[in-house]
């Protein structure tokens, strides 16, 4: 299993003041993959250990937003389960960085209080606006350059757990399985994105 990604100090003041994740879905959820069945149904598979961070997260009070730029049933009815409301999935959103605006203004929060994870060119908005952009282990190139935040899973496969519990390990000092109340983000002003040591710039 690959190690833990190194967050330096300065990476992890960012991670105390999130507030908000915002996932993109192919690719990050899922591993990317389209499924048709023989009536052109879509089918997506989700690893439970994700949904199981995000939930840990939601109840403690951060908001989950999901923005995805096709549009699928299948997507609406996970995020129902993991009781993400609807107003918070933005799907068929070409321009990402206006929706993660809409987003962020819709919970009263500065974008430097989110983080944004994406895995290919259409996050990179999004991610640019976020306080921390993080990538899955096969994002592309690009959007792995621009990522401070490197996560060592792919997309689909515990990419998004491992995000849930690093932020729960910064934030508290908590094993992801004993949950403890949130305490207020730090205010700040400064939302610049810190690479990652050996990450290119």
């Amino acid at each position: 299993m690959p190690a833990a990604p190194i967050v330096p100090d300065d990476l992890r003041t960012k991670l105390l003041r999130i507030r908000a994740l915002v996932l993109d879905v192919d690719g990050v959820l899922t591993d990317g993959t389209l499924t048709f069945d023989e009536d052109g149904r879509e089918l997506k598979s989700f690893d439970v250990k994700d949904g199981l961070g995000l939930v840990l997260l939601r109840d403690l009070g951060y908001r989950i937003g999901i923005i995805s730029s096709r549009s699928s049933k299948v997507v609406t009815q996970r995020c129902r389960d993991l009781k993400i409301p609807d107003e918070c999935i933005l799907q068929g959103e070409l321009d990402k960085a206006s929706a993660f605006d809409r987003l962020v203004t819709r919970w009263n929060l500065e974008s430097y209080e989110a983080i944004a994870v994406g895995d290919d060119l259409p996050d990179l908005g999004m991610m640019r606006r976020a306080g921390v952009g993080a990538c899955p282990s096969d994002a592309v190139s690009i959007v792995k350059d621009a990522a401070a935040l490197h996560l060592t899973r792919p997309g689909g496969s515990g990419a998004v757990r491992e995000l849930c519990d690093l932020i729960l390990e910064i934030r508290r000092g908590a094993r992801a399985d004993k949950p403890q109340e949130v305490r207020p983000a730090p205010s700040s002003s400064d939302g610049s994105v810190v690479q990652f040591p050996g990450s290119r710039g």
